[in-house]
């Protein structure tokens, strides 16, 4: 199977050529191509027809670990001496799906998703969760086509711009869009922004030990400590945000 053009491109972006190319196309294959009509993407010319791949949420369930495990080894190497309190928070902003979805945007990848003619006229070629499980599904892809190590590298070389932000500055780089990506989701959901409140400070003036509690419309939604207050909350911003995540997908 041959890709056309636009799909050579991606790869060139990805830095990496699929020995299988199918591979590729099911990962931009939206469930909905699958229910329907599908709307004409880039590639249809030289793609089979939907009908005769699966849709992307298996390479998506794939990727997703294969993300998350890349972003814990690189976070586990490049801070020797963090704990596990502040690694998490920073790689809940690595691999959230606002992150995500920012990296299909840059790669094209909406215009290059197979989906419902439905689909498309609701936008669903710039809709933020269809991106980000297109991107969860192409790192999938990679892995299921080349293995860890190329899975690994494709993954690391994306984010790699935000790695060294956040190793520069720790706190501003990854606590800011924990605590960010939080509010948006709930503001979706009310007026109402999340309350910060801090239950414990003890220890030392040079090692200060915090405990903070996030809170919406009356509702404890997570928890974090942090040797700063800044720190503790971005944690409880992250806690909160698995927390969401887990309840949505139950």
């Amino acid at each position: 199977m041959e890709l056309p053009p636009p799909l050579r491109a991606l790869e060139e972006r990805l830095g990496h050529r699929f020995a299988v190319p199918a591979i590729l196309v099911e990962a931009l294959t939206h469930p909905s191509a699958l229910q329907g009509k599908a709307a004409p993407a880039q590639e249809k010319e030289a793609a089979p027809s939907p009908d005769k791949l699966p849709d992307n949420e298996r390479l998506e369930f794939l990727g997703d670990a294969i993300l998350q495990l890349a972003v814990t080894e690189r976070l586990y190497v490049l801070f020797p001496e963090s704990p596990e309190g502040r690694l998490t928070p920073w790689r809940a902003s690595l691999v959230s799906r606002t992150q995500m979805a920012r990296l299909a945007s840059e790669l094209g990848l909406g215009d290059l998703l197979r989906m419902s003619r439905g689909e498309e006229r609701n936008g669903g070629r710039t809709r933020s969760s269809i991106l980000a499980n297109a991107m969860e599904a192409v790192f999938g892809a990679v892995f299921r086509d080349a293995g860890w190590e190329i899975a690994r590298a494709v993954v690391l070389r994306l984010l790699e711009p935000e790695l060294a932000r956040l190793h520069a500055a720790p706190e501003e780089a990854a606590g800011i869009n924990a605590k960010g990506e939080l509010q948006e989701l709930l503001q979706r959901e009310g007026k109402e922004a999340p309350r910060y409140l801090c239950l414990r400070e003890e220890g030392a003036a040079h090692d200060r030990f915090y405990e903070v509690l996030v809170t919406w419309k009356g509702l404890e939604l997570g928890r974090g400590t942090g040797k700063s207050k800044h720190e503790a909350e971005f944690a409880a911003a992250a806690a909160a945000l698995r927390s969401l995540r887990k309840e949505g997908a139950s």
